[in-house]
């Protein structure tokens, strides 16, 4: 049935033109969450993923993808969903619409914990890309790469950033910078090093005088995979969050994580994730 409904989709979109291809992914996960007042809540998430991309004759890319989520928390159900449209060739890609800024696109992320990430404030923050249509452009070349970016907020304040970033033999350093009209400008550099099946992520940012740092291990051991992460935020808050997580197979994880920031207590979740 799945394989019926991709073909179908695919050829009733791509019909008449020669050099289409449409493809259709999701994902999604489940689970109990503790928060810090020690409540208990069911927490669930779906979404779909449409990926177009086509040639022109003379080798030019283009394409474009959304998504549709549908998340469920204590508070009920929210719809949502984003998209973008590139074209790409010798010169790079350049991409519009709900695209990250240039320093999230060459940055070194610390790796989620667990499959439902409790707290996704103990991973590196950015100014972001604004919610409105942004452009986003990136090269790379040899393990090097490089993006510029522009964007607009609700509120008409202009954002651009740059970031730069090179990977060699299992090792790599990204910096970038943001800034935004009557607002932030944010400086970050992070690396990471892959060694004996054992990856670690560091960052350093600086945010209009305040800084953020923080470091990130990731390894697996057959099925089971541990991830442990330290970080203080821009508001001084120490976070220490520890992930282990079990490979079911067949595109389906389970596992757990708790996440502990000082002063504002530890929260909890258990779960089962899972890609299409």
């Amino acid at each position: 049935m799945k394989k019926l409904l991709l073909a179908s989709t695919a050829l009733v979109m791509s019909a008449g033109v020669a050099a289409a291809d449409v493809s259709l992914s999701g994902d999604g996960w489940m689970g109990v969450q503790r928060d810090a007042g020690n409540n208990f809540n069911l927490i669930s998430r779906a979404r779909v993923t449409f990926t177009l991309s086509g040639e022109t004759d003379t080798g030019l890319g283009f394409g474009g993808s959304f998504r549709a989520d549908n998340a469920g928390g204590p508070g009920g159900a929210v719809n949502g969903g984003a998209g973008s449209v590139f074209i790409e060739g010798e010169f790079g890609r350049l991409s519009m619409g709900d695209v990250d800024s240039a320093l999230q696109d060459q940055m070194f992320n610390t790796p989620h914990i667990g499959v439902l990430e409790n707290n996704q404030d103990s991973r590196i923050t950015a100014l972001g890309s604004g919610p409105n249509p942004s452009a986003l452009y990136s090269y790379s070349l040899d393990g090097f790469g490089v993006a510029l970016s522009v964007g607009q907020t609700n509120t008409n304040n202009q954002q651009a950033s740059i970031g730069a970033s090179y990977s060699f033999d299992g090792f790599g350093i990204a910096v970038g910078y943001e800034y935004q009209d009557n607002d932030d400008d944010h400086l970050l550099v992070s690396g990471q090093a892959t060694f004996e099946g054992i990856t670690a992520t560091g960052f350093y940012g600086r945010l209009s005088g305040n800084d953020q740092f923080g470091l990130a291990v990731a390894t697996s051991f057959d099925e089971i995979g541990v991830q442990a992460r330290a970080k203080r935020d821009f508001a001084g808050n120490d976070h220490l969050g520890l992930g282990v997580t079990y490979d079911l197979g067949g595109d389906a994880t389970m596992g757990a994580s708790a996440n502990r920031v000082t002063g504002l207590g530890t929260t909890a979740d258990a779960g089962i994730s899972f890609s299409f």
